[in-house]
């Protein structure tokens, strides 16, 4: 209202309007909205909402800078959209479908498209002035851990008690920015700190590739060829903007940057100035890499006070064919069906809507999720990603451990019986998408046809068992 007030009385050059209303008001001014830090969860199964109040947190929200503290531009209202950098979503399939003979031939055309797209000549010449074939990048492409790695032993890998408990004291730490940023974008701090130890191991490590040469590898080696030349050119933007140099600019194997791994891409469109310095720096600014990350949950639609994800109980007739996350149904109904809470006592609530899911098939946990899962897998489409950062955050808010997880029935897939499933699958009509010997949802889909056609329990999920039936049935 004080701004308001006093850029119409500039535009009608009335300085004494200004001067009163400041003299009245401003008094006021730091008094006008109390913030409490709320680390909000759901209890285990139920919609009952848990508030979590550290001691001492009931104060006035400290006001660095106004501009910080404005709501946050409405969803719809993207960016402009850029024709030398796009969102992933607005990548038109086969944008560069090209042959090339060799990584040499191929950076000589991306050299030239680079300038086409606007990247200036200085630009284009310094950012590839050392680039080279990255092998490693090629093979840990190849192996990514959320999809070899068994969800037992992701979760045991990504959640250890070291992480949960310094991810507490980043809670508190933090305290003042996260509690800014809840009331701003509506995020749960134990979100963002998942997202933040998870990503980064809380600034630990941000990777040390060099974010040129990777996409250069990706962009060439084609198995994603379109996302990652849209991301290279999205980083060459970023270059030429003068906001970062080469030799700055390192990451992971896979191009992500920062303390919360954002792909140039992202950085581009999601990533905010959280201190009002100035800057976006995602590489060392505690207050823009918790924000951009705020802001980039917010614009996929997060909804505020709403859980994510709940591990629950199922009853033994339970089919598991209805497990997946095409089947969306109210609380209700998965009551009716006998769904509980880990601990026998029943789910609270009735119309809000969610999806449970089988990671580890039927012997393993069961978990009921909800929208904003779906805009957590939104920043990572591993559905192993996903549920390890909603569990995370839970135990960061005094959580308890999962059930029944079981590194016995829970064992790695490896990349010679992911390729064996699929080509199978494939032949038998069951799976239709790309053969790359990475079991996402389409190849659990394909498993889960399978076993309901052939009489198995069809939780879609690569047991020894099936990966023996098909050896047998299919040599």
């Amino acid at each position: 209202m004080l701004s308001i007030f006093v850029q119409a009385a500039a535009r009608r050059k009335s300085v004494l309007f200004a001067t009163l209303f400041f003299l009245v008001f401003a008094p006021y001014h730091h008094e006008v909205k109390w913030f409490s830090f709320t680390a909000q969860i759901y209890a285990q199964g139920t919609e009952e909402l848990v508030i979590v109040q550290p001691k001492g947190a009931k104060r006035k929200l400290e006001s660095e800078n106004p501009a910080v503290l404005s709501s946050p531009a409405h969803r719809e209202n993207r960016f402009e959209q850029s024709a030398t950098c796009l969102l992933p979503a607005d990548i038109p399939e086969q944008r560069y479908s090209e042959k090339f003979s060799s990584f040499r031939s191929w950076l000589v055309f991306f050299k030239e498209k680079a300038r086409q797209k606007g990247i200036s000549s200085y630009t284009v010449e310094s950012a590839f002035k050392n680039v080279r074939l990255l092998d490693k990048v090629v093979q840990l492409d190849r192996k990514q851990a959320e999809y070899s790695r068994s969800f037992t032993n992701y979760i045991n890998n990504s959640i250890s008690l070291s992480r949960i408990t310094r991810g507490k004291r980043k809670l508190q730490e933090n305290a003042t920015i996260l509690r800014r940023i809840h009331g701003k974008y509506g995020i749960p701090p134990e979100i963002l700190v998942a997202l933040w130890g998870m990503e980064s191991d809380f600034g630990g490590f941000t990777g040390n590739f060099s974010t040129i040469n990777t996409l250069a590898t990706l962009a060439y080696d084609g198995r994603r060829r379109d996302f990652f030349t849209n991301e290279l050119l999205c980083a060459l933007a970023m270059l030429d903007s003068g906001s970062i140099t080469v030799d700055e600019m390192t990451g992971s194997w896979a191009g992500a940057m920062g303390q919360p791994q954002f792909m140039p891409s992202t950085f581009q469109y999601y990533a905010v100035d959280g201190n009002g310095d100035g800057k976006k720096d995602i590489w060392q600014n505690t207050s823009d890499v918790l924000a951009s990350a705020a802001n980039y949950l917010y614009s996929l639609d997060w909804k505020r006070k709403d859980p994510w994800v709940v591990e629950v109980a199922l009853p033994e007739n339970f089919d598991p064919y209805h497990a997946k996350l095409s089947v969306e149904k109210s609380l209700k109904h998965w009551r009716s069906l006998g769904v509980k809470k880990p601990d026998g006592k029943e789910l609270r609530g009735n119309s809000l809507k969610g999806s449970i899911i089988l990671p580890a098939g039927l012997s393993g946990p069961a978990f009921l999720v909800f929208h904003n899962f779906r805009v957590i897998r939104e920043w990572n489409k591993s559905m192993n990603y996903a549920l390890a950062v909603g569990h995370l955050a839970y135990r960061i808010a005094g959580g308890a451990p999962l059930t029944g997880l079981s590194k016995q029935k829970d064992k790695n897939l490896s990349h010679q019986d992911a390729f064996m499933i699929q080509q199978v699958l494939s032949s038998l009509g069951y799976y239709t998408d790309k053969i790359d010997g990475m079991v996402g949802l389409k190849s659990r889909e394909a498993i889960r046809e399978y076993q309901k056609e052939k009489g198995i329990p069809a939780d879609g999920y690569p047991s020894e068992e099936l990966i023996i039936r098909l050896r047998q049935e299919h040599p």
